[in-house]
């Protein structure tokens, strides 16, 4: 049976709300009891109550002779007791390589603006998926990293929603970026752009399903259908520590087995701009000898000079996928089986690295 309310419910209530409106602030003192009773309408007996609930809770405090104080601590300890216990518990585990990813840092961002209302959302850095779920007992958990296989299908035996971020899997829930359309995009700006003497550079990356192989599979498929000729140079994590000096002997080796190549496409922002950089250092003018598009569109590609042609995909979209995938429990039941697959479609972003050659009759 539901308890009614009392007399020092009521008072108790009407002085916590007062407190947390700011009509009694940290430090202040309060009414006298009789003062307080008048004003509520009750007795001092009641108010005195309701004071000394108040006080064991750590919101007020007493000081005889003086009166009765709102403690410095009174508006955290009323948060506390107002607040609703969270509908779900999310958790976003991160590898801690990834935590100055710009991209993951909006795609975060977007998650966590576009959150629903009871939603406890927290974040952890691992770089093992395994056996980290106990201590939070989340409901969802958002996984973004090259964990091995084995590790995901344990972690999705552990907890009731699993999503996987930037990559795809054949039995796990996963939001990622089509990257193979992203190559074929490259490559097809590229080829309006008159361009037919191409060579790509990237890192190999961990498998045929990364992002890197990926994007590689969609230029060279472009290429091959339009019959134009592509250097490669796909960079180990060696070369790729050491990017500079693996950049210029790419380069050399580009311009040496085609002396008319006029476009790189790097698989990533950050080889795009060693290939700016050291194209700068062979005195070859970009764009105007040498044009570049990179891929991810990371914040500081506009401010570069020449800007820097990119494929982008929105991570403010993903974001949203992932706020909606937690709507769709919530309104589902946490006990609900949900899929969710969904590879997004990126875009071409044109600035100023890319020539416009012209038309040979």
């Amino acid at each position: 049976m539901k308890r009614i309310a009392g007399k020092n419910d009521v008072c108790r209530e009407h002085l916590l709300s007062e407190i947390a409106v700011g009509i009694y602030r940290p430090g202040e003192r309060l009414p006298a009891e009789r003062e307080l009773g008048e004003a509520y309408q009750v007795s001092r007996s009641t108010v005195r109550n309701a004071l000394n609930e108040l006080e064991e809770l750590g919101i007020v405090e007493r000081r005889p002779p003086v009166g009765t104080f709102v403690t410095g601590e009174a508006l955290k300890r009323i948060e506390q007791l107002t607040a609703q216990p969270p509908r779900l518990r999310a958790l976003f585990v991160m590898t801690t390589g990834q935590i100055d990813n710009p991209f993951l840092q909006r795609l975060f961002l977007a998650l966590k603006n576009r959150m629903p209302e009871g939603v406890e959302l927290t974040v952890r850095l691992s770089d093992s998926c395994c056996g980290i779920f106990e201590e939070e007992k989340p409901e969802l958990v958002y996984l973004f990293g090259n964990y091995p296989d084995e590790e995901l299908e344990e972690a999705a035996r552990e907890v009731p929603h699993l999503m996987l971020l930037g990559r795809r899997h054949r039995n796990l829930n996963f939001v990622t970026c089509d990257d193979y359309v992203g190559g074929r995009l490259m490559a097809e700006a590229a080829l309006r752009a008159g361009h037919r003497h191409l060579a790509l550079l990237g890192p190999r990356g961990t498998g045929p399903d990364c992002e890197f192989a990926l994007r590689a599979a969609g230029v060279a498929d472009v290429c091959k259908e339009n019959g134009v000729r592509l250097q490669s140079h796909r960079m180990s994590l060696e070369e790729s520590l050491n990017l500079t000096a693996s950049t210029f002997l790419a380069l050399d080796n580009f311009l040496r087995g085609d002396p008319e190549l006029s476009m790189i496409l790097a698989l990533s922002d950050r080889h795009a701009i060693s290939v700016m950089d050291c194209c700068r250092r062979r005195h070859l003018a970009v764009p105007v000898e040498i044009s570049v598009i990179g891929c991810d569109d990371q914040c500081f590609v506009e401010s570069i000079r020449p800007p820097l042609t990119t494929i982008r995909c929105s991570a403010e979209e993903i974001g949203e996928h992932l706020a909606a995938f937690a709507q769709m429990i919530l309104d589902g039941g946490s006990g609900s089986r949900i899929v969710l697959r969904e590879a997004l479609t990126p875009f071409l972003v044109e600035r100023k690295s890319v020539r416009i050659l012209p038309i040979v009759e």
